[in-house]
């Protein structure tokens, strides 16, 4: 868990409609390009890491092979539930056994399937959890208080307006101004496949961050 409390915090925001990702790029040094955080699992499932990228690699190859497992078996997309389920209880083994650690990073997974739009948290515990909007990573306490405020209004909200609010809530995470170059947003939704936002998308929330004043 530590290992995730220290990782670049990450923001999950869903309506009925939309799930966005939001997470913050961050250089080993001002030698070194960011490590990639954000990750198509399937069509309709991304998900984003904080914590160990090692270990947040190894995770989405899973998920993949889960992915990939069940279209060939049963010629559908697998529920999102299921898969969150499923690295979860792989996660649980491991922090049981003695001859192996709990695996280091904490995910994020955004989808949808038959039953709507998911955002489910994963622990390297085992434990995961359905959300409507959460935060993790280093600060990401002030990205949690800031969207439990307008979480009785992302329901309605438009793929504009929750994409906003994701930056908003990943700005309270840190002091330095968000840009296209410290940013990463994904987005999926109902008869809209997962895929991350290019720098045009982002120029224009971006914008509007810039010269908010709430």
């Amino acid at each position: 868990m530590e290992a995730v409390k220290q990782g670049g915090a990450t923001v999950g925001c869903k309506s009925k409609e939309y799930v966005v990702l939001a997470t913050l790029k961050r250089a080993a040094s001002e030698l070194s390009s960011s490590q990639q955080k954000i990750f198509r699992a399937d069509e309709a499932i991304g998900v984003a890491i904080s914590g160990l990228t090692a270990d947040g690699t190894a995770a989405i190859k899973a998920l993949r092979r889960d992915c990939i497992s069940h279209s060939f078996t049963f010629q559908s997309q697998v529920e999102v539930c299921r898969l969150a389920g499923r690295i979860a209880d792989k996660w649980q083994v491991c922090s049981q056994r003695a001859g192996s650690r709990p695996s280091g990073v904490g995910l994020l997974i955004a989808g949808r399937d038959t039953q709507g739009c998911h955002l489910y948290q994963v622990c390297p515990s085992g434990n995961f959890y359905d959300h409507v909007a959460t935060a993790i990573g280093a600060r990401s306490q002030a990205s949690k208080t800031y969207l439990e405020k307008f979480h009785f209004q992302m329901d309605n909200l438009p793929l504009k307006d929750i994409i906003l609010l994701a930056l908003r809530a990943l700005k309270e995470a840190t002091s330095e101004p968000l840009t296209k170059d410290t940013c990463t947003i994904a987005v999926v939704g109902v008869e809209m496949p997962f895929r991350v936002l290019d720098e045009d998308e982002l120029r224009s929330p971006l914008a509007e961050l810039a010269a908010d004043t709430r």
